[in-house]
């Protein structure tokens, strides 16, 4: 399955999502009204206002819980009790779960989502939560790091990633907020419980028609109790019909992104291998099981989250023999020959000789469709540990992280640069100036594809700067970026980057309703952005006419010549397609790839275009470039 397909089914299961609950509210303002008819009489006014009460109770409090979620995966993170993982970590354990998930980020061309360490939590278990990639999360327990390889870690963090990807991520935090909602009238029925349990004796023979009141209300709170038990189920039965079929998928697509089925296969056993290997010891677990890795051990009449083990076992290993792994309370040596290598570079700054991109023949993982086979977690670990150690180690500190996107927008020519420095003197001070020089300097001519990559592991580091210095920090990029009069092709990619990933860490996540289905709708829009892709590549007119012609070979169009495009044309073309259904999402970047696949390689200008054109849309792009070139094109 391609993330656009993944992306409608996706969409499709929210609506049923919507229906499913819609009568898991009916059925529960029923069971109420039952209560009240036996506890308080049959007065039809009386049966009238519980209903409305009791399903605007409902409602309100699922609206509540989503508006909560709506800003991100960090607040499902705090809530189960994660830790932020900084960046700029120096502990083992955290250091190689950090580059794993940057490996993965940069692989499916996405920015890096933050990290949450459940220190308390011994189960081996993992989830990803969020709005969107620009506020995802990936948490993992303690029992992760201590118990699996880091292949077997690998495996884990590919599955949360594919759940990104797959859209399934919204839907689960969708889903939290709807079965917050069934279990407020357990909530409350507690409530009342715990209050009037300990009313005095006295007061109640005092009044015996207050003490009757009093035992109706004790009565209805139990009744609310045991009401709130069958929210819970139909809580469970929600998530288990969502969340099912899904597992198989996502661990699927771990295998595909990690090459590796031992990964995933060897954490799943593990799991079996201990009692309760996955189980939670959090109070919020239950909200979001649906949201981990594997079952949490939480009793669910039947009705659980996550296949069997031994089934998701069996659809990797075909030949398992049934035996689950043991599993040892301490961190245990990888099975990949060079994995630790791997993370003693991160440590010592050692580069990886040898580096290079997949083959042009990658260039159909994007040609046809955003595939998990297009993402290959080789390819992104081979291009962060042959980065320059001292950038990257820059990207993980909140001053240095700042200064190096101000590097990277730093003209090459002297006067406009000495201009810029001094500018970014009175925006964020002196030493700000002097690590943008210093960054620059580092950075010299490398290729688009290595500081694209600089960006995405800045983004981590970047969400923790606070509100204002967010926009002061914003303001002295739009600074930059305008001081020469004009916009580039980079200068436009970091600007979407920015708007998208950090506007919506800051300032709340995007939730922009779908206004085209049509292909037509959005034709003018797709021949601008095709044929300004055709022309970067190209060395003459008849070579753009040519990439032009193959990349719209489904759907014709007339070709732009040079210089009839601007900047703020793409812009308004990106923000329509924004809005447009994942299928034309899908034909547009097709296009896109057919035009750049026309010569077998991806240039700079090319792969700025290409991530602008992903970001401002909001489709994470794989790493598809054929070779490094060093020079700017």
């Amino acid at each position: 399955m391609d993330f656009f397909t993944a992306q409608d089914v996706a969409r499709r299961r929210t609506k049923w999502l919507v229906l499913w609950f819609g009568l898991s509210v009916i059925a529960m303002v029923a069971l109420v009204n039952v209560i009240v008819l036996f506890t308080l009489g049959s007065d039809p006014q009386l049966q009238f206002i519980t209903s409305i009460l009791t399903a605007g109770i409902i409602l309100v409090a699922s609206g509540f819980k989503s508006m909560q979620l709506s800003s991100g995966g960090a607040v499902v993170a705090n809530d189960l009790g994660g830790r932020l993982v900084m960046p700029g970590s120096a502990d083992f354990q955290e250091r190689k779960l950090l580059n794993i998930v940057e490996e993965m980020a940069i692989a499916s061309g996405m920015p890096v989502p933050q990290v949450y360490l459940m220190d308390q939590e011994e189960g081996i278990n993992a989830f990803a939560a969020g709005t969107e990639p620009s506020n995802a999360v990936i948490g993992v327990t303690r029992g992760c790091l201590q118990r699996l390889s880091r292949d077997e870690l690998a495996g884990v963090i590919a599955h949360e990633f594919s759940h990104i990807l797959n859209g399934d991520m919204r839907l689960n935090m969708r889903l939290m907020g709807l079965v917050f909602g069934l279990l407020i009238l357990s909530m409350i029925g507690r409530i009342l419980v715990d209050v009037l349990k300990y009313q005095s004796f006295s007061s109640r023979r005092n009044s015996k028609e207050g003490g009757g009141l009093l035992i109706a209300f004790f009565l209805i709170g139990l009744g609310l109790m045991i009401i709130g038990g069958l929210g819970m189920f139909f809580g469970r039965l929600i998530q288990a019909a969502i969340s099912r079929q899904r597992e198989f998928l996502a661990d699927a697509s771990a295998v595909q992104f990690t090459r590796n089925p031992d990964g995933i296969a060897g954490a799943l056993k593990k799991i079996g291998g201990v009692k309760n290997g996955a189980s939670l010891g959090s109070a919020k677990a239950s909200e979001a099981s649906h949201m981990f890795f594997s079952s949490t051990g939480l009793f669910s009449f039947g009705l659980a989250t996550h296949p069997p083990l031994a089934l998701r076992i069996k659809a990797i290993h075909k030949n398992w023999d049934g035996k689950f792994s043991a599993s040892e309370i301490e961190p245990v040596a990888s099975t990949r020959r060079d994995s630790g290598q791997k993370d003693r570079q991160a440590q010592g700054g050692m580069m990886m000789p040898g580096f290079e991109f997949p083959s042009a023949s990658m260039m159909a993982g994007l040609d046809g469709g955003h595939t998990i086979e297009s993402v290959n977690l080789e390819a992104g670990e081979q291009l962060l540990h042959g980065m320059d150690h001292q950038l990257r180690v820059a990207a993980t500190d909140r001053e240095e992280a700042q200064g190096l996107i101000f590097g990277l927008l730093l003209s090459r020519e002297a006067p406009l640069r000495e201009k810029q420095l001094a500018a970014i003197v009175d925006f964020a001070g002196r030493d700000a100036s002097e690590l943008a020089h210093r960054c620059s300097e580092r950075i010299g001519e490398m290729h688009s594809a290595r500081k694209i990559a600089l960006v995405d592991l800045s983004l981590p580091t970047l969400r923790g700067l606070s509100f204002q210095e967010f926009h002061r920090f914003r303001e002295s990029t739009r600074m930059l970026i305008s001081s020469d009069g004009r916009v580039d092709l980079f200068e436009f990619m970091i600007q979407k980057i920015i708007e998208r990933h950090l506007g919506s860490h800051f300032e709340g996540g995007r939730s922009a309703r779908i206004k085209y289905n049509h292909f037509k709708q959005l034709a003018k829009e797709a021949n601008l952005l095709v044929s300004t892709m055709a022309e970067l590549g190209a060395g003459s007119e008849q070579e753009a006419i040519s990439a032009y012609q193959a990349a719209t070979a489904p759907w014709g169009g007339h070709y732009q010549r040079k210089g009839t495009v601007s900047l703020d044309e793409l812009g308004k073309a990106l923000d329509s397609f924004d809005l447009a259904s994942p299928t034309l999402k899908k034909e547009l970047l097709e296009s896109c790839a057919r035009a750049v696949a026309t010569d077998g390689d991806l240039a700079n200008r090319e792969a700025e275009f290409l991530r602008a054109i992903a970001d401002a849309i909001g489709c994470p792009i794989p790493l598809i470039i054929s070779q490094l070139r060093e020079t700017e094109n």
